[in-house]
């Protein structure tokens, strides 16, 4: 015969309790080191995210930094572009200005190349008249001095002359080449005056006059006239280039 044994009611509420309690408590302390090693987890993520960030903070203001050293430079280059465009601003005004004065320099050697142009043409058309006056000089030389009246002496003359005529203006040496062609005619005639004649050979000598004789007297007239026509053409000519050139 089996015996009973009838456990009380609050007993089994007290064991019953017991149980739950422990249960709990042994839920709590594994759900507290469960949490405590999620929040060690979540610590070490927590503070690696931290360095993360501290690091990103850092390069952030390192961005930052070069941005402000950017725009400083920006700045400065942004002015002296404004410096550079300004000088080179002024020195294309400076170099229009050179190349105006440029202009007017070369507008003043063309004018002072024009200038010497005409004074080197003047130069020349002086040192021609100065040179024909200067053989004007010697022609007129020739007028002052009258012919020998002795043969001899005369053929000599006329000779130098027409030597010095050659040499001066060739267009008178053909007059000269006729007074010494005719020299002898001349004085043939001139050597026939009776000395100590009376008044009737003188005039025999006089009407004895020959055309040869004549020739002698008129080329030599023609030779001064000449001569003379030549000077004054040439002092005609030197006037109107001094007027012309004045």
């Amino acid at each position: 015969m089996k015996i009973k044994i009838k456990i009380p009611n609050y007993l089994l509420y007290l064991l019953i309790l017991i149980a739950v309690v422990g249960f709990f408590i042994l839920g709590y302390y594994e759900g507290q080191y469960q949490l405590e090693k999620q929040l060690s987890i979540n610590m070490a993520q927590l503070e690696e995210e931290k360095s993360k960030c501290t690091l990103l903070a850092s390069k952030i203001e390192s961005l930052e930094d070069k941005i402000l050293e950017l725009e400083s430079t920006r700045s400065s280059l942004t002015i002296e572009a404004e410096k550079l465009n300004q000088e080179l601003s002024n020195l294309i005004a400076q170099l229009e200005n050179k190349d105006k004065e440029i202009m007017k320099i070369n507008l003043t050697c063309k004018e002072c190349y024009s200038k010497t142009a005409k004074i080197e043409d003047n130069l020349r058309k002086l040192k021609a008249v100065t040179d024909k006056l200067r053989q004007d000089r010697e022609l007129l030389l020739i007028l002052k001095t009258s012919p020998p009246l002795n043969r001899t002496e005369a053929k000599i003359y006329w000779n130098d002359v027409r030597s010095g005529l050659y040499k001066i203006n060739q267009n008178l040496v053909p007059t000269v080449d006729t007074i010494i062609y005719y020299l002898d005619y001349y004085f043939d005639w001139y050597e026939s005056f009776p000395k100590d004649g009376t008044q009737e050979q003188i005039c025999n000598w006089l009407f004895s006059y020959t055309i040869e004789a004549n020739e002698y007297e008129s080329a030599i007239s023609k030779l001064r006239d000449e001569i003379y026509l030549i000077v004054i053409t040439d002092l005609g000519e030197a006037l109107r280039i001094m007027v012309e050139i004045s």
